[in-house]
């Protein structure tokens, strides 16, 4: 586990802009999204969604730029599937990318 992991996870960055949150972190971030697929619009593309979301944001093409890592892919309350990759750019956010034991991650 990383410490950024632990981070993008913490429900109250729901309450803030992603970019917000990591910029002045040492971050550079890459954000793309895509509306969830509507049972009205794309039937099919919706019940394999409410069938397997792990799955089908997997399966979501996400061009993730050189040099950056994929943090995550999530749905929001507003019906959107965020994509979120990050590049670090300063000693601040190298050390939330390095992988700690998880009995060391801070609870």
């Amino acid at each position: 586990m990383r410490l950024i992991d632990q981070l993008t996870a913490h429900p109250l960055l729901d309450e803030r802009p992603i970019k917000h949150v990591l910029e002045p972190m040492g971050f550079e971030v890459h954000v793309e999204s895509v509306e969830s697929p509507c049972p009205d619009d794309m039937p099919e593309e919706h019940q394999r969604f409410t069938e397997d979301p792990d799955a089908y944001l997997e399966g979501l093409d996400f061009d993730v730029p050189d040099g950056f890592t994929e943090l995550g892919r999530w749905e929001t309350e507003e019906a959107e599937i965020v994509l979120l990759a990050v590049k670090p750019a300063t000693a601040l956010a190298l050390a939330l990318m390095t992988p700690v034991d998880d009995a060391e991650v801070l609870e």
